[in-house]
């Protein structure tokens, strides 16, 4: 029980930060996006695992737009994260180059339908490397803490 909501806190906290306008050198990164992905490496795959991983992203949903119904990049939000918990499963390699992987697809998808034109500009290319590097410290953090049985 304890590992499911240092998720919910974890998912909570980077959706607040995101939608208070969080940015590193005024390049502002997809945290939202990047702890639903990193955080579906570690829902238990279980009975209750489909629905743990629709609650965070649900949450991080309702927290970045908190208004009645959705916006085109919220349901787009939604729909990757809801397909990194099923496609996590399928990925052959070790769970953290599949986190980087899924993170760079998450991105790439999310500017593909919300911002084609960014693609080929460096802000795309800024906002990959901080989702990458904000992925890996994510990830890195919830092993330890896995690991050390919280």
């Amino acid at each position: 029980m304890g590992k499911i909501i240092t998720l919910i806190l974890l998912v909570g906290i980077l959706s607040f930060a995101q939608a208070f306008g969080f940015s590193i050198f005024g390049i502002k990164p997809n945290l939202a996006l990047v702890s639903v992905i990193t955080a579906s490496f570690f829902i238990v795959n279980g009975r209750w695992s489909i629905l743990k991983g629709f609650l965070l992203v649900a949450l991080a949903a309702l927290i970045l737009k908190f208004s009645p119904g959705f916006k085109s990049e919220i349901l787009i939000f939604s729909l990757i994260g809801g397909s990194a918990m099923f496609v996590k499963k399928y990925l052959p390699w070790h769970h953290f180059f599949s986190n980087l992987i899924l993170i760079i697809f998450g991105t790439f998808i999310f500017y593909l339908f919300l911002a084609i034109n960014l693609i080929p500009t460096t802000i795309f290319l800024k906002e990959l490397i901080l989702n990458l590097i904000a992925g890996s410290l994510l990830f890195a953090i919830l092993n330890f803490l896995w690991h050390n049985k919280i």
